[in-house]
Protein backbone atom coordinates (compact mmCIF):
# COMPACT_ATOMS: atom_id res chain seq x y z
CA UNK A 1 0.00 0.00 0.00
CA UNK A 2 1.55 3.49 -0.88
CA UNK A 3 1.60 6.35 1.66
CA UNK A 4 -1.12 8.73 1.16
CA UNK A 5 -2.50 11.48 3.17
CA UNK A 6 -4.85 9.08 5.46
CA UNK A 7 -1.66 6.92 5.62
CA UNK A 8 0.98 6.68 8.40
CA UNK A 9 2.64 4.07 9.97
CA UNK A 10 1.83 3.85 13.58
CA UNK A 11 5.64 4.84 14.72
CA UNK A 12 4.72 8.15 13.99
CA UNK A 13 0.74 8.41 13.94
CA UNK A 14 -0.29 10.66 17.20
CA UNK A 15 -3.47 8.75 17.93
CA UNK A 16 -5.82 6.31 17.16
CA UNK A 17 -9.07 4.80 18.72
CA UNK A 18 -8.88 1.89 20.74
CA UNK A 19 -10.56 -0.77 22.72
CA UNK A 20 -7.78 -1.43 25.45
CA UNK A 21 -7.70 -3.90 28.05
CA UNK A 22 -4.99 -5.70 30.08
CA UNK A 23 -3.62 -8.89 28.65
CA UNK A 24 -5.19 -12.03 29.24
CA UNK A 25 -2.74 -13.92 31.16
CA UNK A 26 -3.56 -17.29 29.80
CA UNK A 27 -1.76 -16.35 26.74
CA UNK A 28 1.10 -16.64 27.93
CA UNK A 29 3.82 -13.29 26.72
CA UNK A 30 3.16 -13.17 22.92
CA UNK A 31 5.49 -9.89 22.50
CA UNK A 32 8.37 -7.90 23.70
CA UNK A 33 10.18 -4.45 22.74
CA UNK A 34 13.02 -4.14 20.17
CA UNK A 35 16.39 -3.64 21.64
CA UNK A 36 18.78 -2.15 19.12
CA UNK A 37 22.68 -1.98 19.64
CA UNK A 38 24.50 -0.36 16.77
CA UNK A 39 27.81 -0.69 16.46
CA UNK A 40 27.74 3.59 16.83
CA UNK A 41 26.18 3.27 20.41
CA UNK A 42 24.91 7.09 20.00
CA UNK A 43 22.37 5.39 17.85
CA UNK A 44 20.84 2.33 20.18
CA UNK A 45 17.15 2.39 20.80
CA UNK A 46 16.09 -0.07 23.65
CA UNK A 47 12.45 0.59 22.82
CA UNK A 48 12.22 0.49 18.64
CA UNK A 49 8.18 -0.66 18.83
CA UNK A 50 7.75 -4.67 19.31
CA UNK A 51 8.51 -7.92 18.02
CA UNK A 52 7.29 -11.62 18.29
CA UNK A 53 8.13 -14.90 17.59
CA UNK A 54 6.50 -17.76 14.78
CA UNK A 55 6.67 -21.21 13.89
CA UNK A 56 7.09 -22.19 10.47
CA UNK A 57 7.66 -25.98 9.14
CA UNK A 58 8.93 -26.95 12.77
CA UNK A 59 11.55 -23.88 13.23
CA UNK A 60 11.02 -20.81 15.13
CA UNK A 61 12.10 -17.36 13.32
CA UNK A 62 11.64 -13.60 14.32
CA UNK A 63 9.78 -10.79 13.11
CA UNK A 64 8.88 -7.05 13.29
CA UNK A 65 8.19 -4.39 10.98
CA UNK A 66 10.26 -2.85 7.97
CA UNK A 67 9.67 0.54 9.71
CA UNK A 68 10.88 0.00 12.42
CA UNK A 69 14.19 1.19 10.79
CA UNK A 70 12.74 4.77 10.32
CA UNK A 71 13.75 5.25 13.57
CA UNK A 72 16.10 2.79 14.45
CA UNK A 73 18.82 2.99 12.54
CA UNK A 74 22.28 5.00 11.69
CA UNK A 75 22.98 8.02 8.88
CA UNK A 76 24.29 5.30 6.91
CA UNK A 77 21.16 2.98 6.39
CA UNK A 78 18.93 3.87 3.50
CA UNK A 79 17.88 0.66 2.23
CA UNK A 80 15.91 -2.48 4.16
CA UNK A 81 19.88 -3.46 4.78
CA UNK A 82 21.32 -4.06 8.06
CA UNK A 83 25.01 -4.07 6.26
CA UNK A 84 27.80 -3.71 9.44
CA UNK A 85 25.74 -0.94 11.58
CA UNK A 86 23.94 -3.20 14.11
CA UNK A 87 26.08 -4.89 17.13
CA UNK A 88 22.49 -6.36 17.94
CA UNK A 89 19.10 -7.03 18.28
CA UNK A 90 16.67 -8.40 20.78
CA UNK A 91 13.45 -8.76 21.77
CA UNK A 92 12.30 -9.08 25.37
CA UNK A 93 9.19 -8.12 27.85
CA UNK A 94 9.61 -4.51 28.54
CA UNK A 95 11.93 -4.08 31.89
CA UNK A 96 13.15 -7.77 31.09
CA UNK A 97 16.32 -7.67 29.29
CA UNK A 98 17.18 -11.16 30.24
CA UNK A 99 14.09 -12.81 29.27
CA UNK A 100 15.22 -12.39 25.25
CA UNK A 101 15.59 -13.36 22.23
CA UNK A 102 19.03 -12.49 19.87
CA UNK A 103 17.93 -12.16 16.56
CA UNK A 104 20.51 -13.81 13.82
CA UNK A 105 20.48 -13.26 10.14
CA UNK A 106 17.97 -11.60 8.84
CA UNK A 107 15.77 -13.17 5.96
CA UNK A 108 14.52 -10.35 3.71
CA UNK A 109 18.11 -8.13 3.80
CA UNK A 110 17.59 -5.77 0.77
CA UNK A 111 20.22 -3.45 0.11
CA UNK A 112 18.28 -2.50 -2.98
CA UNK A 113 14.76 -1.88 -1.28
CA UNK A 114 15.15 1.86 -0.69
CA UNK A 115 13.91 2.78 3.70
CA UNK A 116 10.86 4.89 2.34
CA UNK A 117 7.08 5.29 2.90
CA UNK A 118 6.76 1.88 0.14
CA UNK A 119 8.25 -0.42 3.20
CA UNK A 120 4.40 -0.07 4.02
CA UNK A 121 3.43 -2.08 1.26
CA UNK A 122 5.21 -5.54 2.19
CA UNK A 123 5.60 -4.33 6.09
CA UNK A 124 7.49 -7.81 7.44
CA UNK A 125 11.32 -7.85 8.63
CA UNK A 126 11.81 -11.56 9.62
CA UNK A 127 14.90 -13.16 11.04
CA UNK A 128 16.23 -15.99 12.18
CA UNK A 129 17.02 -16.96 16.10
CA UNK A 130 20.89 -16.89 17.42
CA UNK A 131 19.98 -17.71 20.56
CA UNK A 132 16.57 -17.83 22.85
CA UNK A 133 16.17 -17.44 26.64
CA UNK A 134 12.78 -15.89 26.64
CA UNK A 135 9.08 -16.79 28.01
CA UNK A 136 8.36 -15.60 24.38
CA UNK A 137 5.46 -18.32 23.00
CA UNK A 138 5.68 -18.82 19.32
CA UNK A 139 2.93 -18.01 17.14
CA UNK A 140 1.66 -20.26 14.33
CA UNK A 141 0.04 -18.52 11.38
CA UNK A 142 -3.41 -18.98 10.11
CA UNK A 143 -3.97 -19.82 6.54
CA UNK A 144 -8.03 -19.46 6.58
CA UNK A 145 -10.06 -16.15 5.20
CA UNK A 146 -11.01 -13.88 8.18
CA UNK A 147 -14.75 -13.31 8.24
CA UNK A 148 -16.21 -9.97 8.78
CA UNK A 149 -16.82 -9.40 12.51
CA UNK A 150 -14.27 -11.72 13.87
CA UNK A 151 -12.60 -10.42 16.90
CA UNK A 152 -8.83 -10.08 16.67
CA UNK A 153 -6.22 -8.75 19.09
CA UNK A 154 -3.05 -7.15 19.23
CA UNK A 155 -0.28 -8.24 21.52
CA UNK A 156 2.05 -5.44 22.41
CA UNK A 157 3.29 -2.19 24.52
CA UNK A 158 3.24 1.45 23.01
CA UNK A 159 4.83 4.25 24.22
CA UNK A 160 2.50 5.88 26.12
CA UNK A 161 2.65 2.93 28.93
CA UNK A 162 6.58 2.02 28.40
CA UNK A 163 6.74 2.74 32.66
CA UNK A 164 4.46 -0.35 33.42
CA UNK A 165 3.75 -2.05 30.37
CA UNK A 166 4.56 -6.07 30.25
CA UNK A 167 1.71 -6.87 27.23
CA UNK A 168 -1.54 -5.29 26.49
CA UNK A 169 -4.48 -6.60 24.71
CA UNK A 170 -5.58 -4.07 21.80
CA UNK A 171 -9.25 -5.69 20.52
CA UNK A 172 -11.51 -4.82 17.31
CA UNK A 173 -13.47 -6.43 14.66
CA UNK A 174 -12.12 -7.36 11.76
CA UNK A 175 -14.13 -5.76 8.87
CA UNK A 176 -12.54 -6.42 5.05
CA UNK A 177 -8.72 -6.82 3.59
CA UNK A 178 -7.66 -4.60 1.50
CA UNK A 179 -4.33 -5.00 -0.98
CA UNK A 180 -1.55 -5.27 1.97
CA UNK A 181 -3.80 -4.87 5.12
CA UNK A 182 -6.68 -5.73 7.08
CA UNK A 183 -9.09 -3.21 8.28
CA UNK A 184 -9.99 -3.44 11.78
CA UNK A 185 -12.49 -1.69 13.77
CA UNK A 186 -11.56 -0.32 17.12
CA UNK A 187 -13.70 2.07 18.46
CA UNK A 188 -13.89 5.72 18.24
CA UNK A 189 -12.06 9.17 19.21
CA UNK A 190 -8.14 9.28 20.84
CA UNK A 191 -5.21 7.83 18.92
CA UNK A 192 -2.23 8.60 21.16
CA UNK A 193 -1.85 5.36 23.71
CA UNK A 194 -1.22 3.39 19.87
CA UNK A 195 2.46 4.92 19.35
CA UNK A 196 4.79 2.28 19.45
CA UNK A 197 2.89 -0.70 19.03
CA UNK A 198 4.15 -1.68 15.81
CA UNK A 199 5.09 -4.84 14.97
CA UNK A 200 3.08 -6.40 18.07
CA UNK A 201 1.44 -9.26 16.42
CA UNK A 202 -2.15 -9.58 15.78
CA UNK A 203 -4.31 -12.91 15.99
CA UNK A 204 -7.76 -14.52 15.97
CA UNK A 205 -9.63 -15.79 19.01
CA UNK A 206 -7.76 -19.09 19.13
CA UNK A 207 -4.31 -17.45 19.04
CA UNK A 208 -3.14 -17.81 15.20
CA UNK A 209 -1.33 -14.64 13.64
CA UNK A 210 -3.44 -12.84 10.73
CA UNK A 211 -1.54 -10.08 10.51
CA UNK A 212 1.75 -7.25 12.36
CA UNK A 213 0.63 -3.88 13.80
CA UNK A 214 1.41 -1.80 10.93
CA UNK A 215 -0.65 0.68 9.63
CA UNK A 216 -3.64 3.00 9.56
CA UNK A 217 -6.14 3.70 6.91
CA UNK A 218 -9.20 5.78 6.64
CA UNK A 219 -12.58 4.59 7.31
CA UNK A 220 -14.30 5.15 3.84
CA UNK A 221 -18.21 4.29 5.67
CA UNK A 222 -17.79 6.45 8.52
CA UNK A 223 -14.78 8.95 8.75
CA UNK A 224 -11.89 8.40 11.36
CA UNK A 225 -9.64 5.56 10.74
CA UNK A 226 -9.40 1.58 10.96
CA UNK A 227 -6.29 0.29 12.28
CA UNK A 228 -4.77 -1.63 9.60
CA UNK A 229 -2.06 -4.13 10.77
CA UNK A 230 -0.12 -5.63 7.56
CA UNK A 231 -1.11 -8.83 6.26
CA UNK A 232 0.57 -12.54 5.99
CA UNK A 233 0.98 -12.85 2.53
CA UNK A 234 4.43 -11.32 2.30
CA UNK A 235 5.45 -12.93 5.57
CA UNK A 236 4.48 -16.37 3.75
CA UNK A 237 6.29 -15.38 0.57
CA UNK A 238 9.68 -14.63 2.80
CA UNK A 239 9.04 -18.03 4.87
CA UNK A 240 8.22 -20.36 1.43
CA UNK A 241 11.58 -18.52 -0.14
CA UNK A 242 13.71 -19.37 2.76
CA UNK A 243 12.24 -23.02 2.89
CA UNK A 244 13.22 -23.63 -0.82
CA UNK A 245 16.89 -22.56 -0.44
Amino acid sequence: MGHNTFSCCLFVVLSISTLLSKANANVGQLSGVNDIRFQQSQYNNTFAGNGFLIEYMGEHFAVTVKHVLFEAKTPKMASVSLADEVASWTIHPLAQPDNAVQLGQLLNDNPNEPLDMQVLNSDWLVFKIENNSSTLRPLTIRHEPLQAGETLTAYGCSYSDKETCTQNAYKGQFKSYEANNLRIDIGKVSMAELRGLSGSPVVDQNGQLVGIVSNVLPDKENGGFDFAPARIDYLLEVMKKWSSL
